[in-house]
């Protein structure tokens, strides 16, 4: 018979995937060439939305079930989690913002594929924190190095040299894809911390 625990931690696990599935679908739009910020705005109110439901859930759980070791360590990352999902959809959110203002036909191939990546990286994070896996940790973090970072720095390095609007565009982007990048290390760590019991550093 499973616990009572075990259905709780279900519905939140079910939450989280669903809020992390939205704020995906909020990055695809944004990286759109004209993208609907109105509309990704409109997902990443349902996803803040998810972020409290959860906690509410998180909540009871602690209050009815009296929680320990692995299962209070999955709560405690459910807040995070849910969090750093509403984070990235309102990175979305922003950057669909600033193609809005600064106008379209400037859109670089640099920043879909960094922002694919980043795509990817929420996606692994959020699986290892919910099947409790951490193998795949180190891929998300040498991507959020080795690409994410390294793409925005050069992108900084050039507009520093002298540029125009959709260099300066891009660049911005591309910090807001690294900062999106930031919370899906950091869903990774919760990852690791639910896992080991180890806050990762």
């Amino acid at each position: 018979m499973r616990r009572l625990l075990d259905i709780a931690e279900g519905e939140i696990a079910r939450k989280i995937r669903e809020g992390a599935e939205m704020a995906e679908e909020a990055l695809s739009m944004a990286l759109r060439e004209e993208p609907n910020s109105a509309v990704i705005r409109e997902l990443a109110s349902r996803i803040h939305d998810l972020h409290h439901e959860i906690s509410d859930l998180v909540m009871e759980a602690v209050a009815r079930y009296s929680p320990v070791a692995s299962d209070l360590r999955f709560l405690k990352g459910a807040l995070f989690v849910s969090y750093d999902v509403y984070r990235v959809a309102r990175y979305s959110y922003d950057i669909a913002v600033v193609v809005e203002r600064l106008g379209s036909g400037c859109w670089s191939k640099r920043v879909v594929e960094v922002g694919e990546v980043v795509k990817k990286m929420v996606a692994t994070a959020v699986e290892a924190f919910l099947k409790r896996d951490i193998s795949a940790l180190a891929e998300v973090e040498r991507l959020d190095d080795d690409v994410v970072d390294r793409a925005y720095e050069e992108s900084l390095m050039e507009v520093l040299k002298g540029a125009d609007r959709c260099k300066v565009m891009e660049t911005v982007v591309l910090r807001l894809l690294e900062r999106a990048s930031d919370h899906a290390v950091y869903i990774a760590n919760h990852a690791y911390y639910l896992v080991t019991g180890q806050v990762k550093r």
